[in-house]
């Protein structure tokens, strides 16, 4: 007869929930195989417990479980902290930990109930980090981190310009089975700038491309992407920049002639032709850039002994550039006829709609352009000639190169040498004197 002070039996397993004995057993008259079912239940949940805390013990990317407050679990006796490695269940699956690289994974869903596809979104993980740490990024990753770190610096039109060159890269870098940085060579990037860029692409252009390149090498080697400094190693496309050509006073005339003759628009600058002829004239008389000229405010220009000064911040400037005003000059005539003149709206006489897209105005000027160009026969007929054709205009009449840089806003006199060095009156009365000195005195 069992001991009454010691109700336990011998069987280990039916003592953890209760024996069927007599006495103070409070599952007296329950059915033996009900709760041998019942403990071989509990014992299945505590070893399959312990199945799980003992294999993510040895990862660094742990699953749980979020649970429902109507899940069974909260039934069980399981301890509290416990109960979100219990997996019998169809509560969602959250994972949370470190890569073996030391990376963090934020605590997230993984989007399944189901243990085995979750262990699968871990085993992806652990997979990703390890290809990472003996490969290093791929090409793609550095470009994404890259294009993130100029965001701040650079227009929305640069910006897209050194996506489309990394795109370009990425494709040409997968087409040779090369996706990851460590893998770059100089004969690869060498290969890139003839086969990987379009053949029609323009020698100055693909010498702009090819610098933005660089610059992405460059932050490649200084962020430890890469352990080579390719970036001395691939060379810079040079190209030969084309001289600016102005118009001539015969082609000035015709075009502002044709100005007058846009009619049948019921807006924008086809509807005030006469408006439309001083914002070329402004362009002509100024040198400024049809962005610039667009945006005049007429409230801004101030007399000073001779011509009107009128001051602006240019639309064309790096965004991380502090505001640097540019000083041009107006002659009366032409301030006066800018005042009296239709305005397209309140906002300037050459502002019309919302102007949220700062292009879109500066793509009509050069859409009217060009239509006034093929009705008078003048080829390549665009804004930006008449900003040349000020520049050629001023350099002929002996400004020196450095005030004529100054004019036209550019960042240095390099700049304006490169484009307008022919046109330098100075220099070439200096070469024609020296020629002639050393003729006269050999």
């Amino acid at each position: 007869m069992p001991n009454a002070k010691n109700p336990r039996s011998s069987n280990g397993r039916t003592a953890a929930f209760g024996a069927v004995n007599r006495g103070s057993n409070p599952c007296r008259g329950a059915k033996t195989n009900e709760i041998n079912s019942l403990a071989a239940h509990i014992d299945a949940l505590y070893e399959y417990w312990y199945s799980v805390i003992v294999s993510q013990a040895n990862q660094t990317i742990v699953l749980y479980k979020r649970h429902n407050p109507s899940c069974q679990v909260h039934k069980t006796r399981l301890p509290h902290a416990t109960r979100r490695f219990w997996m019998d269940c169809s509560c969602p699956i959250w994972i949370v930990g470190r890569t073996p690289r030391g990376d963090i994974v934020p605590r997230q869903s993984t989007g399944f109930s189901d243990l085995k596809q979750a262990e699968a979104v871990r085993a992806s993980l652990i997979t990703q980090a390890k290809d990472e740490t003996v490969h290093g990024p791929t090409v793609a990753e550095c470009a994404e981190k890259y294009l993130a770190s100029r965001r701040h610096e650079l227009s929305e039109k640069t910006l897209g310009q050194h996506r489309l060159l990394l795109d370009r890269l990425i494709k040409f870098c997968e087409s040779r089975h090369v996706l990851y940085m460590r893998n770059l060579s100089v004969d690869l990037l060498e290969t890139f700038k003839i086969d990987g860029l379009p053949e029609d692409m323009a020698d100055t252009t693909k010498s702009t491309v090819v610098a933005k390149l660089r610059c992405f090498l460059r932050t490649a080697y200084r962020r430890e992407w890469i352990t080579e400094s390719l970036v001395d190693k691939v060379t810079a496309h040079r190209a030969v920049y084309e001289q600016k050509e102005p118009y001539s006073d015969e082609e000035v005339k015709l075009i502002l002639d044709g100005a007058l003759e846009l009619h049948g628009g019921t807006h924008g600058y086809a509807k005030l032709p006469k408006t439309f002829r001083l914002l070329l004239e402004l362009m002509h008389e100024t040198g400024m850039r049809v962005g610039d000229a667009i945006r005049y405010d007429a409230a801004v220009p101030y007399k000073s002994d001779h011509l009107w000064i009128y001051t602006f911040v240019p639309q064309k400037k790096k965004k991380i550039d502090l505001p640097k005003p540019q000083e041009t000059y107006l002659t009366e005539r032409l301030k006066v006829a800018i005042d009296q003149c239709d305005w397209l709206s309140p906002k300037g006489p050459f502002l019309y709609g919302a102007f949220r897209n700062e292009a879109y105005l500066a793509n009509e000027v050069y859409s009217r352009m060009q239509t006034i160009g093929e009705k008078c026969g003048v080829p390549d007929c665009r804004p930006h000639r008449l900003r040349d054709t000020f520049a050629v205009r001023m350099l002929l009449k002996g400004v020196p190169l450095e005030d004529v840089s100054r004019l036209l806003g550019h960042s240095s006199v390099k700049v304006t040498e490169t484009y307008y060095a022919k046109w330098v009156a100075s220099r070439k009365r200096r070469l024609e004197r020296l020629v002639a000195e050393s003729l006269v005195n050999p």
